[in-house]
């Protein structure tokens, strides 16, 4: 998709290929990480001798070829050092978010039959040796932040620091081939709990492969790695495709830093996922909303000409002269701080983990800040499609990687095939006959459009899968068990897709709820008046408090609003199945959904 060049990559495995970078580039600044109020580099020598030194140390205690390696760690060159030191023995990774639910983190665990974890920070050491006895197959910790360790957890399970793991031999990556097993990736079902797409070191450096025949990459980009590793996104596009081009990696302090790491670090490649970008534009709007009328109106004259030059930019074609000089003096008094905001050396500012919003798209290209949709899943490892400069066409995902082959079904579903394709969900074979057919092609959940240029544009999801504005994804249905396993809830709609938290439509089981009401003297108020009284919405408010507690904290329901009468077929809420028809309960309810996001 860049014209003339072909990147190809020969590599058998991911560690072979990092062992091979780290022999090219040698004492170059690989890694950046910001210690006190310095950023601290790390040369390609010094995180390769750590891996190998690693690598030994995981195989003298009995790890190899095949075995599971957790990861429950912030952004770090320990995150990088554990994952290559595990991959280099042939084991199996496992990432870990940090903010997930001790019980997620305890499924993900036992499903993938994790022998070893590698840990950073003391509330995950902590999570992790209180779930301990819990975890079947758990036989060590390795602490990657401390030397100061208990001598022991739960169950007498190991726990060493790095440098005690890694005081043996160095060793170097065993030969592998890409048909081997690289990671175990969790990602949300529709209903039951997540499932572990298996991906092969094959399908992500094809995946790697097709992203750099997209992007112009090469050893002088600098990458701001803001998302999670574990995120499936940044390990492949911000970590492995960075690696295989000798790029350098800058890892944020987290959000609040960001704006002062950005101009730090004044990054080349920055990967976002809509969240971080809606806060940018609503205090660009807001600014502008406070300016006095002159200054309101002279940004709505320079918005529109951005965008009328950002048409003749997005698809390869000169601006005209006059709009050319509008833009140069634009660009100076009104689109500066904007630009700013990202550095002045920003060549691709990526969105993708969720839909991006096109009204921010579009003003930040106005405003020339180069930013490119892009749309990709898990199961696909994961980038399938990006816009680029001089091909990007607005509300588009862009185009598929030279790699991915895309359809629509007769439904309008997307289809995929390719290298990058994962080979199946761990231990789920009907799960995986559903979403992977005979031929090969993987059934997405995701209706869309294909128009003739090959531009994918997602118009609806057919999974029941809600997508936040951060980029996290999360099981409506397994919410809504969650909900109505509550006696005082009878039926739940959870919404949120695209926004930034999740909210509730509850459907109050008033049989149960009974002795409550007549304890408080409400027996004999119908459900129109019940659902509004101020006791009820308390005690619904405690009880979603509760709930919330066992969630991660981006899965737990932050608005709710009660319903007084129950979902039906008659009405067209459910199916004769009797389950959630949820188009139909979020039109139904469309005013009272956008009430509790105004709120």
């Amino acid at each position: 998709m860049s014209g003339a060049r072909r990147v190809i990559l020969n590599d058998r495995t991911l560690a072979l290929a990092f062992e091979e970078r780290v022999r090219r580039f040698g004492d170059r600044v690989f890694l950046k990480e910001k210690v006190g109020k310095r950023w601290k580099g790390h040369t390609w020598n010094e995180i390769g001798d750590a891996a190998a030194r690693l690598r030994g140390g995981l195989a003298a205690a009995g790890l190899k070829a095949g075995d599971r390696v957790a990861i429950l760690a912030e952004n770090s060159p320990q995150w990088v050092i554990a994952d290559q030191a595990a991959l280099g023995i042939g084991a199996v990774v496992v990432p870990l978010y940090t903010t997930i639910a001790a019980e997620e983190t305890a499924h993900i665990l036992n499903d993938s039959g994790a022998r070893l974890i590698a840990v950073k920070g003391t509330e995950s050491l902590n999570k992790i040796l209180a779930l301990a006895p819990s975890i079947r197959m758990l036989e060590r910790i390795i602490v990657l932040d401390s030397e100061n360790v208990p001598e022991s957890g739960a169950r007498d399970i190991p726990i060493s620091s790095l440098a005690e793991a890694s005081a043996g031999a160095p060793m170097p990556a065993i030969e592998g081939d890409r048909d081997s097993l690289a990671t175990l990736i969790y990602t949300s079902g529709t209903t039951g709990p997540s499932k572990g797409a298996m991906l092969t070191h094959g399908n992500l450096l094809a995946n790697c492969e097709g992203s750099l025949n997209a992007l112009v990459l090469d050893d002088r980009d600098v990458v701001l790695s803001f998302l999670p590793i574990a995120h499936s996104f940044e390990r492949t596009a911000g970590y492995y495709t960075v690696t295989m081009c000798g790029g350098t990696i800058a890892y944020t302090q987290g959000l609040t830093q960001i704006a002062q790491d950005l101009r730090e670090i004044n990054p080349t490649v920055f990967l976002v996922v809509p969240r971080l970008l809606e806060v940018v534009y609503n205090r660009v709007m807001r600014t502008v909303e406070e300016a006095p009328p002159w200054r309101r109106r002279l940004f709505e004259i320079a918005l529109a000409t951005g965008k009328r030059a950002a048409t003749y930019r997005n698809r390869g074609a000169a601006v005209p002269v006059p709009l050319a000089i509008a833009m140069a003096a634009f660009r100076r008094i009104v689109f500066g701080r904007v630009r700013a905001i990202f550095g002045n050396r920003m060549r691709y500012l990526i969105s993708g983990g969720a839909p991006l919003p096109v009204e921010i798209c579009a003003m930040l290209s106005a405003a020339e800040v180069p930013i490119f949709e892009g749309y990709g899943l898990t199961e696909a490892s994961p980038v399938v499609s990006v816009n680029l400069p001089g091909r990007t066409k607005l509300g588009t995902v862009g185009r598929p990687l030279v790699n991915v082959e895309a359809r629509t079904a007769a439904d309008g579903e997307l289809l995929l095939r390719g290298p990058s394709i994962m080979c199946g969900y761990l231990g789920r074979d009907q799960e995986t006959r559903e979403s992977l057919d005979a031929d090969g092609w993987l059934h997405t959940g995701d209706i869309a459009r294909i128009d003739g240029d090959g531009y994918i544009t997602i118009t609806d999801r057919k999974k029941e899968i809600i997508v936040l504005s951060g980029g996290k994804n999360v099981s409506a249905a397994n919410l809504e068990n969650r909900l109505t396993a509550d006696p005082y809830i009878a039926q739940a709609c959870v919404v949120g897709d695209r926004r930034k938290h999740l909210a509730a439509l509850i459907v109050p089981h008033f049989e149960n709820l009974s002795g409550e009401l007549e304890r408080d003297g409400l027996a004999a108020k119908p459900p129109e008046e019940l659902v509004t009284h101020p006791a009820l919405r308390a005690l619904f408010h405690r009880r979603l408090r509760d709930i919330n507690r066992t969630l991660a904290d981006f899965e737990a329901i932050a608005a709710f609003t009660l319903i007084a009468h129950p979902f039906t077929q008659e009405n067209g809420e459910l199916t004769p199945t009797l389950k959630l028809r949820r188009r139909v309960v979020v039109a139904h309810y469309h005013e009272q959904i956008e009430a509790m996001y105004r709120d």
